[in-house]
Order: structure tokens, then C-alpha cells, then sequence
């Protein structure tokens, strides 16, 4: 492919991408809001309503999948970010590409390892991983990216296999869910297998994110095919989970079955997997047909522009709860309603005011330290 080829190619910016990071970030401060404000309330109340299912931090419908669209873009950001250098298969410049994903990766990571002090669970710190996985996979061969993904979530769902076996021997195996991080072993644990978004199964969102990025330049035409799929896979987790898991496993074979085959985010089951792979693309076909038919307005453009300062808002999220909870004591834990409309009151304020941000300013401000860092 020759360099001006590879110019165009790269020069495509698909608002979509910009939208979907959006949408993607909303769901994420609702559940991180709901979660944090609320704690026993969200994620066990005594009699749920519908609407507390639905939101439920540990086994709600929605629980990880407005995350689990935001690495899948990630990872769609990574294969244009690095689309010219793999295209060329040139060394210098493959180095490049390389070297300023690690340095993105570790500063996320390092600094996602101070703010889970003040923010637990946190997706910066994982988000670092995704990248430094990223700087040594990107110009690998479709199939070993798959191939990559694939066995990060057949990892999760044999490591829940084995611990759920180990508990019948008394074996609790809380080492694999340490509550801090403050040794190396724990740091790699914490990393791989435990709390909110580990590299197993994670790293599948990521690695499909990937390659679906490599063929963004003709989505359009594979997108309907896409959603076919996915929507049909969604389905058909749902349905072998209804019909193989009862709602009370009372046999070990029956809890054993109940956890792979668990559509659960924290039992980290082969269908949560592969079912939330399947509606994070779902969603983004979805969107992309919205933003295709809407086109240039003023609701897709503020979203456009809301989605390239996402790590500022995401950052913004955690001052102004800190702010309004903690410090000055304004919002007290009453319940969903109250965590949904301090989401609400946050987005009123950022959404407008990163357009108008990114309208006269250019970069947000947490965008522009990590580009003077991570190049």
C-alpha cells in the first residue's frame, strides 16, 4: 500500500467512535455513582424493584456492559492509532507505534494504581494494561489476536472453575481476590484475575476491539452481518443460561455448571464473556447506524466531541462526586433515584461544557498531559 493510501486511511475519523465513548461513559458513571454512593443498598437490596435489578452492580443486565463498549473501542483506537505503521511494516516506525503505547499503558497504569486509593475499581488502571498488552500485540496477525482473546476468557472461566472446586475442600482461595494491592504477587493478581476489569476475560473486549478496527474503513458494509451474529449469540447466552442454570444450585456439579455457564460479571463465566463481547458490538453497530442516518447535528456533535475528552470527564466524575458527597455532604446514599440523578445533574454540566472545551480550546486538559507524556 503506498503512503498516500496509507495518509487517507489513517486520516478517517468516524464520529461514531467519538459517540460511542459517550454513550459508554455515561453507563460507567451511573454504575460507579449507584455503586459508590449507595454500597449494600445497590448491591443487595432487600426488596429489589425492577429498576434496582436492572442497575444492580453485581448481577444487573446492564452491570459492565457500557464499560465493556469502551475497552472494545479502545481497541479500535489502538488499530487506527497504529494503522500507517502496520500497513507499511516499517521497523522504525512499528518501534514508534510500540513505544508510545507503553508509555500511554504505564502511565495509565501507574496512575490508575494511585487513584484506586480514592476510587476503587477503577478502569484507568486496567485501561494501562489493555495498552501494554497493546504496544507488544498490535501488528500481530488476526488470528493470534483472537487467539489471544479467546484464551483470556477460557482462562477466567478455568480459574472460576478451579476456585469453586477448591471451596468444596474448604479452600477459599481469597488470595486470588486480594482486598489491596500491596505487594507484587497482589499487583499481578489484582492485574489478571481479580476485582473489577481484569485482563481475563477482558483482554477478549480488547483484542476483538482490534480487529475490528482493521476493517472499520468497510463496517458499513459488514456491520448488518455483525449485528445478525451478535444479536443471535446475546440470545442464545441467555437462553443455555436459563436453561442449564437453575436459580438455586444446591449439587457441586450443579454450582460448577452454574459458574461457567453464569451470564454474572464477577463469576467471570464463559457466557458473561461472551455474551457481553456480543452486545458491546451489537451497540456499536447500533450506533453506528444511528450516527450514519442522524448525521452532523447538534446532539451527535456534542457527543463527538464529549467522547474525545472522555479521560477528562472520567477524571471530572470522580472530583465531583468526591466534591459534592464527601466533602461538602449535599447527597446522602437514599437509593437508585438519587444516584441516577446526580449522574444526571454531572452530565447536564459536562457534556456541554467539554464541547464547548473542545470548541475553543482544542485537547481537554487530562488529554493534553497524556499526550505530552505518551506522544
Amino acid at each position: 500500500m503506498n503512503t498516500s493510501t496509507i495518509e487517507l486511511v489513517t486520516a478517517t475519523r468516524d464520529p461514531t467512535l467519538d459517540i460511542a465513548r459517550a454513550v459508554g461513559m455515561i453507563g460507567v458513571v451511573i454504575f460507579n455513582y449507584h455503586a459508590i454512593l449507595n454500597g449494600t443498598l445497590a448491591w443487595a437490596p432487600i426488596y429489589p424493584s425492577q429498576w434496582e435489578r436492572l442497575f444492580n452492580p453485581g448481577t444487573g443486565v446492564l452491570t459492565t456492559r457500557f464499560a465493556a463498549v469502551f475497552v472494545l473501542v479502545a481497541g479500535v483506537g489502538v488499530s487506527l492509532f497504529t494503522r500507517a505503521s502496520r500497513l507499511a511494516d516499517d521497523p522504525v516506525l512499528l518501534r514508534r507505534d510500540r513505544l508510545r503505547l507503553l508509555r500511554r499503558g504505564m502511565l495509565l497504569y501507574a496512575f490508575g494504581c494511585v487513584l484506586q486509593w480514592i476510587w476503587p475499581g477503577t478502569i484507568l488502571f486496567y485501561y494501562g494494561a489493555f495498552f501494554i498488552v497493546a504496544a507488544l500485540t498490535f501488528s500481530a496477525p488476526t488470528r493470534h489476536l483472537l487467539t489471544i482473546g479467546i484464551a483470556s476468557a477460557f482462562a477466567s472461566a478455568a480459574i472460576a472453575w478451579w476456585r469453586v472446586q477448591q471451596s468444596f475442600e474448604g479452600n477459599l482461595t481469597s488470595w486470588l481476590s486480594p482486598p489491596r494491592v500491596d505487594s507484587p504477587r497482589n499487583l499481578l493478581i489484582r492485574t489478571f484475575v481479580s476485582y473489577t476489569h481484569p485482563l481475563f476475560p477482558w483482554l477478549l473486549f480488547f483484542t476483538v476491539g482490534i480487529v475490528i478496527g482493521r476493517h472499520l474503513h468497510h463496517f458499513a458494509t459488514i456491520r448488518q452481518r455483525l449485528m445478525l451474529w451478535s444479536g443471535g449469540i446475546l440470545a442464545a447466552t441467555y437462553l443455555i443460561n436459563t436453561v442449564f442454570v437453575g436459580n438455586i444450585s444446591t449439587t457441586n456439579q450443579e454450582r460448577l455448571i452454574a459458574t461457567v455457564l453464569s451470564t454474572r460479571p464477577y463469576d467471570r463465566g464463559l457466557l458473561y464473556s461472551i455474551g457481553t463481547l456480543a452486545s458491546s458490538v451489537l451497540a456499536l453497530c447500533v450506533l453506528s447506524i444511528l450516527v450514519g442516518s442522524l448525521g452532523e447535528n447538534l446532539v451527535t456533535n456534542t457527543l463527538a466531541r464529549a467522547g474525545q475528552m472522555s479521560l477528562s470527564i472520567y477524571l471530572a466524575h470522580i472530583f465531583f462526586f468526591n466534591l459534592i458527597v464527601h466533602r461538602l455532604h449535599w447527597v446522602n446514599a437514599t437509593g437508585l433515584d438519587t444516584a441516577l440523578g446526580l449522574a444526571l445533574v454531572f452530565y447536564l454540566v459536562a457534556i456541554p461544557l467539554s464541547a464547548l472545551w473542545r470548541t475553543y480550546f482544542g485537547r481537554g486538559p487530562a488529554e493534553v498531559l497524556y499526550r505530552t507524556f505518551g506522544g
